[in-house]
């Protein structure tokens, strides 16, 4: 059985990226800290972090983080069926979904249920095809990820499937792509706008339409899904917007199908801890909700 104080130093001490923090806010001593975590490596035998600058988990500490998180969540809900909520000790969600899920449905499914309960939501943002990597290490309770095989000790949920319209301004499109029919090399004379280097959305969208290896195009990246838009819409390059961003800005004439019909759509499935949490399971049925009316579902 593992002290739960021990625990938590270990989680304050990750977070915060070293014992000194952590020490100021368990309000004690850098030396208690770390004979805390010294306690807790003697009991599993082996080590629990990196002592670098910052410190991290190794595999064994996130495992033990990913127990601690899941006991909180669990003990928060046992407060509130006793009754015994204490203000002080809030219930924390903590959730890893992608930016573009982040910028248009993700926060109007889930506004009115943290109100209503009184929750605190803790995002972690990530490329949608990495977020479960946030779940398995204990950063998550749940995410919003491509991934549809579970991870052991989950359950994954289809919610639907975002997809994604190659667009540009009207004069960029004049600039580069008057020609495409006749000279389709000029799309590796087209600067595009990708959102980071994870994401390979880009990359796949050009090779399945057009046999474009990757690495073959001039790119600008742009890690923020509202700058993101922003570049194309201002005309510095051309990309693939979510069709609930692009939709009205090709309806306005803001913004022009590049190449009409030839589109990406990617399955967004949620993956959370197979723990019985009322949390997750409120969570996923009004993202779900939300889902039904905003992604495409093509069954």
């Amino acid at each position: 059985m593992f002290d739960y104080a021990h625990l938590k130093a270990l989680s304050i001490v990750v977070s915060q990226g070293g014992f000194d923090k952590a020490a100021k806010l368990l309000f004690i001593s850098q030396s208690a800290v770390s004979q805390r975590i010294k306690q807790l490596e003697d009991k599993v035998g082996q080590a629990l972090v990196v002592r670098a600058t910052p410190v991290y988990a190794t595999d064994m500490g996130k495992r033990l983080l990913r127990h601690y998180a899941q006991v909180q969540l669990l003990e928060s809900e046992l407060r509130t069926e006793m009754n015994v909520d204490d203000p002080s000790l809030p219930t924390v969600v903590r959730i890893a979904v992608n930016a573009d899920s982040l910028a248009t449905w993700f926060l109007p499914a889930l506004t009115e249920v943290f109100k209503r309960h009184k929750w605190l939501l803790e995002l972690v943002v990530d490329d949608e095809a990495y977020t479960h990597h946030l779940l398995k290490s204990g950063d998550a309770v749940g995410c919003v990820t491509t991934s549809q095989s579970p991870m052991a000790g989950c359950s994954s949920e289809y919610l639907g499937n975002m997809e994604y319209m190659c667009v540009a301004t009207p004069d960029f499109i004049a600039e580069y792509f008057e020609q495409l029919t006749q000279q389709p090399d000029s799309i590796l004379k087209a600067p595009a706008v990708v959102f980071s280097t994870k994401d390979k959305l880009h990359d796949k969208f050009l090779n399945f339409y057009f046999g474009i290896n990757e690495g073959s195009t001039r790119e600008h990246k742009i890690p923020s899904s509202e700058s993101f838009l922003e570049a194309i819409t201002m005309g510095l390059g051309y990309g693939l917007v979510a069709h609930l961003q692009a939709k009205p800005l090709m309806e306005s004439g803001d913004l022009i199908e590049v190449f009409p019909g030839k589109r990406m759509q990617v399955p967004l499935y949620w993956q959370h801890w197979n723990i019985k949490a009322k949390q997750t399971t409120i969570v996923y049925r009004s993202l779900a909700a939300t889902a039904r009316h905003l992604l495409i579902n093509p069954e």
